[in-house]
């Protein structure tokens, strides 16, 4: 998505599927770990974090195309805590 896209359009349209992929993903790492395979857990931990963080980019780019300011500092600092919350996870 290019930098001169809505930011409704990357956080939901885009938003969406990285979401139900990060939920897939955390739950196969989990899973993958209890079969006693900590590496392929690892990996998807890894690509997890991967998917979040080009959705979080691409947002990022378009946070400033929004018709009221405000949502500009509250959808980094939302972006923010889940890249957080990703980490931690």
């Amino acid at each position: 998505m290019s930098a001169s896209e809505k930011l409704w359009r990357v956080w939901w349209l885009l938003g969406i599927p990285v979401a139900w992929a990060a939920s897939a993903l955390v739950i196969g790492a989990e899973l993958a770990r209890n079969a006693g395979s900590e590496g392929w857990g690892s990996a998807l931990d890894v690509l997890r974090l991967a998917i979040y963080w080009y959705w979080m980019h691409a947002a990022w780019k378009c946070s400033r195309n929004v018709d009221q300011a405000w949502w500009t500092p509250l959808s980094r600092a939302l972006l923010a805590v889940g890249l957080v919350a990703h980490a931690m996870i």
